[in-house]
């Protein structure tokens, strides 16, 4: 199992530094962060979009995205593992608390990568 843990914390580095790494030449292809603002449409700046919305509409925010959430962090079997596998309940809480921190990642080398492609090439 350490051995899973090791090689699993090495991919994780190499792909939040391939991730970062897009992020920083992507930002730099559009001009910066300001500038994305403006090239893109005022309805892609906005998370809640009204119910008439045809493709993601508000509702499926709030009513979607917590039940994935919790399915994701309590009973996804590979998050388990890892938490029982730890050698202590303080070892299980710290790694869950620094999964959480990871979380924050995918704004950044996901989305706003992917709204830099829309500004880009639309």
């Amino acid at each position: 199992m350490t051995t899973v843990i090791y090689t699993e914390v090495l991919q994780a580095g190499v792909l939040i530094a391939g991730g970062l790494s897009l992020l920083y030449y992507a930002l730099d292809a559009v001009g910066g962060l300001s500038r994305l603002w403006l090239l893109l449409p005022e309805e892609n700046l906005h998370l809640f979009q009204p119910t008439s919305h045809h493709e993601f509409p508000w509702t499926g925010v709030i009513f979607g995205m917590p039940f994935t959430s919790i399915w994701y962090w309590c009973t996804d079997q590979n998050v388990v593992q890892r938490v029982l596998a730890a050698k202590s309940v303080a070892h299980a809480r710290a790694g869950c608390l620094v999964a959480a921190y990871l979380k924050i990642l995918p704004p950044l080398i996901m989305v706003i990568p992917g709204m830099i492609a829309c500004a880009l090439f639309t």
